[in-house]
């Protein structure tokens, strides 16, 4: 299955979930091609009562190809960081708060991306990838021009002792480390993505 965030609301590539029926705010699309689901798609974003779109298709992969068609695809990478004291590190961006992540650069490994925007964004280094996280999808419009951003997460420790320093060339007021028992704030102003990525890391609950 993929998962495609269009701010607050989702898109679901499956090839049979019944978890859609009976549920109010979601709709269903049964794939033919790129153009219907581009229609489909149109619909469901006009429709402020929609917060759920399920795309079925025999061949998952294959709809959700077809579906990147759409769009201009932006490669990113980031880290879910945890320190020696098991805080996590945040950002605060744009009015948001974030999780440090960034584009990956030509011919670049999103690994070696991942880091690289750990330590650009937030001043810290010496950090260590324990794994792949999370595979996250979401749009957004950059001059008319309809973007869709996969995003390579990453779960990181951090054994040093320097203190975050925010990037604030790139709009970051803000950078620290968090304990996981004082999240309320972060979940609060977040993005849907950010906290499937959390949930991912086991930082808080999928219920």
């Amino acid at each position: 299955m993929y998962k495609v965030f269009y701010n607050q609301r989702t898109v679901f590539f499956t090839e049979n979930n019944n978890s859609y029926i009976d549920q109010d705010d979601s709709d269903v699309h049964f794939f033919e091609n790129k153009e219907l689901l581009n229609e489909g798609l149109n619909i469901f974003l006009n429709n402020p009562l929609l917060n759920k779109l399920y795309i079925i298709h025999k061949d998952v992969d294959f709809a959700f190809t077809e579906f990147t068609k759409l769009y201009q695809i932006i490669e990113a990478a980031g880290g879910l960081v945890k320190n020696t004291k098991g805080e996590i590190l945040v950002i605060y961006r744009r009015n948001f708060w974030d999780l440090p992540k960034g584009k990956i650069e030509e011919n670049e490994l999103p690994n070696i991306a991942a880091i690289r925007e750990v330590e650009e964004e937030c001043g810290i280094t010496d950090l260590e990838i324990l794994n792949l996280l999370n595979i996250s999808y979401h749009t957004y419009k950059i001059n008319g021009e309809s973007i869709l951003k996969r995003t390579y997460w990453y779960e990181m420790v951090y054994n040093g002792i320097q203190i975050p320093k925010p990037q604030i060339e790139e709009e970051i007021t803000e950078a620290k480390w968090l304990n996981t028992n004082n999240l309320q704030e972060i979940i609060n102003n977040t993005f849907p993505s950010i906290i499937e990525v959390l949930q991912k890391g086991k930082i808080v609950s999928s219920d």
